[in-house]
């Protein structure tokens, strides 16, 4: 509590800071020295805020090295801020180093919030598969990032890196996405499908980036292992959702969807590099694509909608919270407000014990207050 306070006091303080000197500079045109200065303010606050969350997570077990690694994070984006705001390496060094610095703290900062969520979930069930590729894959692609960020060769070069960079960002996210509340032991469950196309999907493009084949046959397995990539992976993420059952079918709808969307994609794309032909006609693909596309957009939103609406209250634990409970006492019938636990019967010295126990799922622990369904609404276990 003293530490948020702390960042609290620090971040009104700095914001206090860069509004006088913003102001000042205003009314006397101050000089790089004054801008200097507010910047350094306003990125004071920025981080003192972000310090917040993380001291929080810091304080429960099971979200403390989430909150270490984020505490650590906003110390070395607030560093980095220092260095670009104050030109630190033309003052050493004589040269400027603006556009990498500034591209290593939006990279640092996407990297730092990514590795973050996973591991705050990594004690989750659903997560307990994903996040160690989750994070390894994130520090993989932070680092081909800063290969392309520093590297002192032609743009040409750079480019390359950038792709490869983008290559194995979008095909990590499906295999994780693939990974969610897949037990590790069942290699015949379906979503190791999307993990595999995903990995085939990375290869091939990496390739293409730097080889540059151009095999018809190539692109063709790409596009079929990206796809199924993201139809599995997508698939997986909407049977996370809540729903009833006279719900499931928006599900199943938003599924066909895009995988009807996926497969036109892919139909246009292979009919206008493969066969250079008019076998197809692509602008009749084009449409029905982007109308599954669409149909497939608005039934995710719907489905989170849904899912939100579906979700219990999570409510407070009776084994943290001192409750009491209203009685009869069996013995003189009188009412009584009793504690939790070991009580006594104000009037007869009768001893009660009382015990409340929440409805939770056997499987995930899900709090099943007001269920009306058999199963669980988290994971679909049968608890009645």
């Amino acid at each position: 509590m003293r530490l948020r306070k702390l960042f609290l006091r620090i971040m009104l303080w700095s914001l206090a800071a860069a509004a006088t000197g913003g102001v000042l500079a205003v009314l006397f045109g101050g000089g790089d020295l004054i801008w200097r200065v507010i910047g350094t303010g306003t990125v004071l606050a920025v981080a003192s805020g972000l310090m917040l969350p993380a001291s929080g997570m810091v304080d429960r077990e099971q979200t403390r090295s989430a909150g270490l690694v984020g505490m650590g994070a906003v110390i070395v984006e607030f560093l980095l801020s220092l260095v670009v705001i104050w030109d630190v390496p033309l003052l050493l060094f004589g040269r400027g180093y603006e556009e990498p610095l500034l591209l290593t703290l939006l990279h640092f900062g996407l990297g730092a919030v990514v590795v973050v969520f996973f591991l705050k979930f990594r004690h989750t069930r659903q997560a307990a598969t994903a996040w160690l590729p989750g994070v390894l894959l994130t520090v993989a692609t932070f680092c081909l990032a800063m290969i392309a960020d520093w590297l002192q060769e032609p743009l040409e070069v750079r480019a390359n890196w950038w792709e490869t960079t983008g290559a194995l960002a979008a095909t990590g996210a499906l295999t994780v996405a693939c990974l969610i509340t897949l037990p590790l032991a069942d290699w015949r469950n379906w979503r190791w499908g999307g993990v595999l196309a995903s990995i085939i999907a990375c290869v091939l493009w990496t390739g293409e980036v730097w080889i540059g084949s151009g095999s018809d046959i190539g692109l063709v397995v790409f596009c079929g292992a990206l796809s199924l990539a993201a139809i599995l992976a997508y698939t997986n993420l909407a049977l996370l959702c809540p729903l009833k059952e006279a719900q499931t079918w928006l599900r199943t709808v938003t599924i066909v969807a895009l995988a009807v969307a996926a497969v036109l994609i892919d139909l246009f794309v292979i009919n206008d590099e493969v066969f250079h032909s008019t076998l197809l006609d692509g602008s009749l693909l084009a449409r029905g694509a982007g109308a599954a596309s669409i149909v497939s957009a608005c039934g995710t939103l719907a489905l989170l909608v849904l899912a939100r609406l579906n979700r219990n209250i999570d409510y407070e634990s009776f084994t943290t919270t001192p409750v009491q409970i209203t009685v009869i006492c069996p013995r003189c019938r009188k009412k009584h407000t009793l504690p939790l636990g070991q009580a006594g019967c104000p009037t007869c010295e009768l001893r009660i014990h009382t015990r409340i126990e929440e409805p939770r799922c056997p499987n995930c622990g899900y709090l099943l207050y007001g269920l009306k369904s058999d199963r669980c609404p988290e994971c679909g276990t049968q608890v009645r």
